[in-house]
């Protein structure tokens, strides 16, 4: 069955997004992650890289090794998972607005 499968548990995947499209995320696969890493150039921007954990053809579970933008990431989704950050902060630039126009309405 597992030669049956398009990519197999260990494979690398190499992801980046194209920062004149957010909408659009590459991905290309590796078999080992030296090979990833020489593929990580700067033509592509805000990379991560994946290891392939578990698969049965259809769903993948991919998990997010600790090179690239990922320390970005993670904190990325745990500022906008918090309410408190996330609604603080948000809170704090309307409020900065606010204060700046005010200022320059004096």
């Amino acid at each position: 069955m597992e030669d049956e499968l398009p990519y197999s548990k260990g494979t690398i995947k190499l992801t980046w997004i194209d920062p004149k499209n957010y909408e659009i995320l590459n991905s290309s696969m590796y078999q080992t992650l030296d090979d990833a890493l020489k593929n990580a150039t700067k033509e592509k921007d805000n990379w991560l890289i994946f290891r392939l954990e578990t698969t049965d053809g259809i769903n993948y579970t991919w998990k997010l090794l600790p090179y690239g933008q990922y320390k970005e990431y993670i904190n990325g989704m745990k500022f906008r998972d918090n309410p408190i950050l996330y609604y603080g902060g948000l809170s704090l630039m309307i409020f900065g607005a606010y204060s700046l126009i005010r200022m320059l309405g004096k």
